[in-house]
C-alpha cells in the first residue's frame, strides 16, 4: 500500500524493493486463511482505525489490545526510518475518554517481531456502547509502516469458586455451599443455580443470592454453581461469570422391612 493506505492481506514478500520484512503469515501461527492489516501510515499523524462496539455490560472491566509489528527493515530508509507510535483510546459515544494507552516508538527489528499492546478500561453506569480509536502519532514518509492483527476485546472478571462443607449427604438432608471470589467487582451480586442434567441446563435457586447458601432435599446427581456479576448485571447472561460446578453424593434412606411374626402364646 502507498502512503496513507492499508490493505488486508495474508502474507507479504519483498515489498518496496525489499525494504520491508517479508511476512509469510499473519500473527496467528498456522492460520492459513488468516489476514492482517498492513498499514503504510499517512504523512500526517491521525486516526487509522475507528470502530464502535455496542451491547456491552455497564460497570464492567474490559481488555482491548492488538498485536503490532514494525515491517520496515533496520536498513530501510538508510537506517533512518520513522518508527510507528500508536495511541489506543476508548471513548463513550459522547467522546468522553475511558482509557488511553501509548505504545511509544515501535522500533525496527532484525527479524519480524510481533508485540501485544493494549489496556484495561471500565464502562460507566448505564453505558453499553464505546468507540475504539487507534491513532498513529508519528509522521509518515519513509518508514512508519506496520502490520496489525488479532485485536482482542473481552470482558474481565474475578476468579470465583465454590465448595460444599461435606461431599455427601443422605436423601432429604441439607448441606452448606460456600463461595469465594477475588477482587474485581465493586459491588458484586450473586445467584446460585442447580442442574439435574449434568450441567447441560441450569436453573436459579429461589432466594439463594448470597455468597454462601444452604440446600436441602437434593436428588442424586444434582450439581450446583455460583454466578457473580457487577450490581445490576446478574440477569444478563454475557455480563456475569460462573464458578466451577460442584456435585454432591446423595445416599438414599434405607427402607426396613419387618418379617411376618406370629403371636407367642
Amino acid at each position: 500500500p502507498i502512503d496513507g493506505s492499508y490493505t488486508i492481506i495474508s502474507s507479504t514478500a519483498a515489498c518496496f524493493g525489499n525494504s520491508w520484512h517479508s511476512l509469510p503469515e499473519d500473527h496467528t501461527p498456522g492460520d492459513n486463511s488468516g489476514c492482517m492489516m498492513l498499514v503504510n501510515a499517512s504523512i500526517d499523524p491521525g486516526d487509522f482505525y475507528v470502530d464502535t462496539v455496542k451491547g456491552l455490560c455497564a460497570s464492567t472491566t474490559y481488555e482491548f489490545s492488538a498485536w503490532v509489528a514494525n515491517v520496515l527493515l533496520v536498513s530501510g530508509c538508510n537506517y533512518n526510518g520513522t518508527d510507528p507510535q500508536l495511541v489506543f483510546n476508548i471513548e463513550t459515544a459522547a467522546g468522553v475518554v475511558l482509557g488511553t494507552y501509548s505504545t511509544g516508538l515501535i522500533p525496527e527489528t532484525a527479524i519480524p517481531q510481533w508485540k501485544q499492546y493494549g489496556l484495561f478500561f471500565t464502562t460507566p453506569v448505564n453505558t453499553n456502547t464505546v468507540v475504539i480509536r487507534i491513532t498513529n502519532n508519528a509522521p509518515g514518509g519513509c518508514g512508519n509502516d506496520l502490520a496489525l492483527d488479532d485485536i482482542t476485546f473481552r470482558p474481565c472478571g474475578p476468579t470465583i469458586s465454590v465448595n460444599a462443607n461435606v461431599p455427601s449427604i443422605c436423601e432429604g438432608g441439607s448441606v452448606n455451599l460456600n463461595g469465594s471470589i477475588s477482587a474485581g467487582y465493586i459491588n458484586p451480586q450473586f445467584q446460585w443455580q442447580q442442574s439435574s442434567d449434568n450441567g447441560v441446563t441450569w436453573a436459579n435457586i429461589s432466594g439463594a443470592t448470597a455468597l454462601n447458601t444452604s440446600v436441602s432435599s437434593a436428588p442424586a446427581g444434582t450439581k450446583y454453581r455460583l454466578l457473580a456479576a457487577e450490581q445490576g448485571n446478574i440477569g444478563i447472561g454475557y455480563c456475569r461469570i460462573a464458578s466451577n460446578p460442584v456435585a454432591l453424593t446423595v445416599y438414599a434412606i434405607p427402607k426396613l422391612t419387618l418379617p411376618t411374626t406370629s403371636a407367642v402364646p
